[in-house]
């Protein structure tokens, strides 16, 4: 994929830290627990970090799975690794239940009140990333107006898909296009489609089919275009994309060929520099990718000033991926300011609201 200057620069900064890969290792394995960390005097923002109640969980039939979770749980991770605000969100499988619409659309705003709740109670360490019951469009533009209007939301989440819809399908235009005009953040965070999560049944759906369902997603929104004409939303990917960086060259061709079907009106919207620049908009956060193979991936595929700290709480602890993300900084040779930026100014940009300085 064509880069800019930026991007040039930043994979200059991994090519001047490529001589100490070799001797350089992960600082902390997956999962594990570093001890106590220094006091911090700068920010750390964690953009990934989730949500529950019991709720949310027995609308799963995961009763057992947490029950005794806590914002002050969530508070002590944080705490441990010196993250000073955590952007609250609903994780997969979401709020949405086909079997249960009003239900599904009273948990969603039962949940979004709940995060709007814990940010009031713990000034400064929450910000709000509200969920939507899509796939039912009325409902998610009341919830959409309710989130910003009353609950001082810094941003709307949503998962890579519903019920095999993904985002670029024409059904979700209203709620994308509401979003654009309030230049709003949209947060998607993967989703395991119902098709493909029982394929190697000894293997979760989060291995594979959720990475591979948020690049699904981000495609769909470049074949329709909607990626190219939407271009007031700032849409922050969860766990790096995903796949995109590994097959971002094949999917502009992809939606090249495409906008070859499109009206002429809509073909300047598919051209190759078009899609660049419209995948070259988007944010991803840096749960789970925080290894040499991705981390690679990542770099190559966008810059410092698109990527932000990010754990995927309660899956991870915050003390283990701010520990592997100082190792991956340290093996790329990143400047100071440009791992700042990971870890706390692209978010204060994002949410100037809620962390700006």
């Amino acid at each position: 994929m064509a880069r800019s200057p930026i991007a040039d620069a930043g994979r200059r900064e991994f090519m001047r830290g490529a001589a100490a890969a070799a001797v350089l290792g992960l600082a902390c394995p997956l999962g594990s627990r570093a001890g106590p960390a220094v006091p911090r005097k700068v920010p750390l923002i964690d953009v990934h970090h989730h949500w529950y109640d019991m709720a949310l969980l027995r609308s799963w039939g995961r009763e057992s799975f947490d029950p005794g979770w806590t914002t002050e749980a969530s508070l002590a991770t944080m705490d441990e690794a010196g993250v000073t605000t955590a952007m609250l969100s609903i994780t997969m499988p979401g709020v949405w239940k086909s079997s249960d619409v009003a239900g599904s659309i009273h948990l969603a705003r039962s949940c979004n009140e709940g995060m709007a709740q814990a940010a009031r109670d713990h000034p400064g360490r929450f910000g709000l990333i509200a969920a939507l019951p899509l796939p039912q469009i009325d409902a998610s533009l009341a919830e959409i107006d309710y989130a910003f209007s009353a609950l001082n939301a810094d941003a709307i989440g949503v998962l890579s898909s519903y019920d095999g819809q993904y985002l670029g399908d024409p059904h979700f235009a209203p709620v994308l296009e509401e979003l654009n005009r309030r230049h709003a953040v949209l947060y998607v965070h993967p989703m395991a489609p119902g098709c493909c999560t029982g394929l190697v049944p000894a293997m979760g759906a989060g291995a594979l089919e959720a990475p591979t369902d948020t690049t699904r997603s981000i495609m769909s929104l470049l074949a329709s275009g909607t990626l190219s004409r939407l271009t007031d939303i700032q849409i922050v990917v969860g766990a790096g994309g995903g796949v995109l960086p590994f097959v971002g060259e094949r999917l502009i061709a992809g939606a090249v060929q495409a906008g070859g079907k499109a009206p002429a009106s809509q073909q300047a919207l598919f051209s190759a520099e078009a899609l660049r620049g419209a995948l070259d908009r988007l944010y991803l956060d840096t749960a789970g990718i925080t290894n040499p193979a991705d981390w690679a991936a990542v770099m190559n595929f966008t810059t410092t000033a698109r990527l932000m700290f990010g754990t995927d709480f309660p899956f991870n602890t915050s003390a283990s991926c701010l520990a592997q993300l100082r190792a991956m900084e340290q093996r790329a040779g990143l400047s100071a300011q440009a791992a700042g930026a990971i870890e706390y100014g692209n978010a204060q940009r994002l949410f100037p609201k809620r962390l700006g300085t």
